[in-house]
């Protein structure tokens, strides 16, 4: 069994947001990801919906987030689902 010890007292309803940042971006300047409309609500066995719009992805504190880089699909899984699925 996987033990995940995490800490979510500072998000807001147990989300936050975040946004990549690539350093190596077509061999130019590093660039931040541009804004997204995040799906809603995220597919997945946790899933969810979002507490409030956002120019970033919106993620769920103490699972695996998932997102596509610069596009509003997202999906989020428990732990134990992921360890299920080795």
């Amino acid at each position: 069994m996987l033990d995940v010890d995490m800490d979510c007292s500072a998000t807001e309803s147990g989300w936050f947001e975040l946004k990549a940042y690539i350093t190596n971006y077509g061999n130019g300047p590093a660039v931040w990801e541009r804004d997204v409309t995040q799906a809603w609500p995220c597919h997945g066995d946790i899933g969810g919906y979002r507490p409030y719009a956002s120019t970033n992805h919106l993620a769920r504190c103490g699972y695996i987030n998932t997102f596509v880089f610069e596009q509003g699909a997202c999906s989020i899984h428990s732990f134990y689902e992921a360890e299920l699925n080795k």
